[in-house]
């Protein structure tokens, strides 16, 4: 029970340090987990800045959404981290299922 309750410490540590890092007034919010963080820009135009400061590289892009939006993934400090973006060049349209 001790490691799951230092994990959970860990992760509030770690979205402690990630405030520090990239700017309390650049965040709306952080999701803390045992084993991740997810962050949520003030401006989600930002989200792109915000992982590249990080180091992370990866994203998925989701343009079926309305707005549609990227999420970057990587990992930090030794967690995984997922930060919402605005979604990256021109929307795509989407295929319909076909009737």
């Amino acid at each position: 029970m001790a490691t799951i309750a230092g994990s959970l410490a860990r992760s509030a540590a770690g979205a402690a340090d990630l405030l520090a890092e990239v700017g309390d007034a650049r965040i709306k919010w952080v999701e803390v987990f045992r084993d991740h963080l997810v962050v949520h820009p003030a401006r989600l135009a930002e989200g792109a800045d915000i992982a590249a400061q990080l180091g992370i590289t990866v994203a998925t892009d989701y343009p079926a959404t309305q707005p549609g939006f990227t999420v970057w993934t990587g990992r930090w400090n030794d967690m995984d981290m997922f930060v919402y973006g605005q979604l990256r060049g021109t929307a795509r349209p989407v295929r319909a299922w076909p009737t």
